[in-house]
């Protein structure tokens, strides 16, 4: 008998073998036109609570705190313990009592932030808006708020694309809008402009990571003449430092401390060293951790450990003879974003660990996870965990709170805001203990 004679005769294989169908159009979704596409499913994250075992710290917790934001992408602390979050290129949102067991995401989005949105020579790639924000570490007494954007400013006709620049802004928190906005530095118009990152480091200097064009001219992150593909350092009130290595050199931005970035999408300082730290895009592979050091060239595009996208052989040497070496890579890809070091003793076993807000692996949607990096008092690295892979989410930001917990935001069209908290085996208060 064959195989379709069997199903017709016998209902209980029938069933099962439907059931299994059913499931494995869950995991591997069609497009519009029926053919599959590559990636899990999407995942609507429910009320939570969700409980994990990790390798070091075991049973913790993970609530959800906030539903309905779109494209989370940055998060920063009030010092009353209310939240302000970045919806990359459209609103600031605010979410009050965030540390608490009742936080509430306020309806209306902080004003005084410039919408694009739907910007008449807009095209799908280009990414206008406002993108990272970090408040001043004396916010409790000036209130002031650091935030870049990109800036549409003309039409190119030749291109057919739009001219778009990278600023970065200063602002005063007043109620619920930003006041006396002020731009500090502004970069030069090209083609293409991606994401950024502000973390303020010793003496109140602003670390600013800019990506390199990816479609204009890919060799800028080479150049000194402009600001992308760098990482840019300038005093709170827009001003220079004196020691910025190209400072005094002729025809170059002042700004720049580092340069040869691809796509830097976070950035941290290691409390124990001082040290700046970014985590990097390569192309297919290669994504990067860096220690940012004044004067380095970090290779792009010269020098990758990644690939085409379309597939192309690997680089003969990813590192030049000009250029600093990361302190860890990742391949296959990771897609990391947001980076923080964990200090607080809420959970000690972590103390020190870099955690990563990664996109996806290998390309492959909804692979995302919060990757825990062990290193040691010299950042070399000598162990990985892989946190909150069953999820299926894009996670693009992660920071410490107040309260020595770890917040951590999705990148999806239903954003969600998370917190990680250690906690006994709890199946009775937990939706679902989920595997890691």
């Amino acid at each position: 008998m064959n195989f379709f004679a069997t199903l017709a005769r016998c209902p209980r294989i029938r069933s099962a073998v439907l059931a299994l169908a059913a499931l494995i159009n869950t995991v591997l979704p069609q497009s519009a036109s029926g053919a599959e596409e590559i990636g899990i499913a999407p995942v609507n994250l429910g009320a939570g609570p969700y409980c994990f075992d990790t390798a070091e710290q075991h049973d913790i917790r993970v609530d959800i705190l906030a539903h309905g934001l779109t494209h989370a992408y940055s998060l920063a602390f009030l010092p009353n313990a209310d939240a302000l979050i970045v919806e990359r290129g459209t609103r600031l949102r605010l979410i009050r009592n965030a540390t608490t067991a009742k936080p509430l995401l306020v309806d209306t989005p902080i004003a005084g932030i410039p919408d694009f949105t739907g910007h008449e020579n807009s095209g799908p790639e280009d990414v206008l808006g406002i993108q990272d924000l970090a408040l001043h570490p004396d916010f409790a007494k000036n209130h002031l708020v650091y935030y870049t954007l990109n800036r549409p400013v003309r039409f190119d006709p030749a291109t057919k694309r739009l001219r778009t620049v990278t600023v970065l802004l200063q602002a005063r928190l007043q109620g619920m809008q930003l006041v006396d906005s002020r731009d500090l530095l502004v970069g030069e118009p090209v083609q293409d402009v991606g994401g950024s990152r502000i973390v303020f480091g010793k003496g109140n200097l602003v670390y600013v990571t800019v990506g390199a064009e990816s479609h204009g001219d890919i060799n800028s992150a080479q150049r000194t003449d402009n600001i992308y593909g760098k990482v840019l350092r300038i005093r709170d009130d827009g001003s220079i430092p004196d020691d910025n290595p190209f400072l005094k050199v002729r025809g170059a931005r002042g700004e720049i401390y580092s340069l040869g970035h691809r796509d830097p999408l976070g950035i941290t300082v290691d409390a124990r060293s001082g040290s700046i730290i970014a985590s990097e895009h390569g192309p297919q592979g290669g994504d990067k951790i860096n220690r940012i050091l004044p004067g380095r060239n970090y290779g792009w595009p010269e020098f990758t450990y990644g690939t085409e996208y379309a597939g192309s052989p690997l680089p003969t040497v990813p590192v030049g003879s000009h250029t600093e070496p990361p302190i860890m890579v990742w391949m296959p890809s990771i897609a990391p974003s947001g980076i923080a070091f964990y200090d607080a003793d809420r959970i000690p076993v972590w103390k020190n660990n870099l955690f990563v807000a990664s996109a996806r692996r290998g390309e492959i949607d909804r692979t995302g996870s919060l990757i825990r990096v062990v290193f040691n008092d010299k950042l070399q690295e000598i162990r990985q965990e892989s946190l909150l892979e069953s999820l299926h989410q894009r996670l693009r930001d992660v920071r410490q709170g107040p309260d020595g917990l770890l917040y951590v935001l999705t990148d999806e069209d239903n954003s969600v805001l998370m917190r990680l908290s250690p906690a006994p085996h709890q199946p009775h208060v937990c939706t679902g203990r989920m595997p890691e």
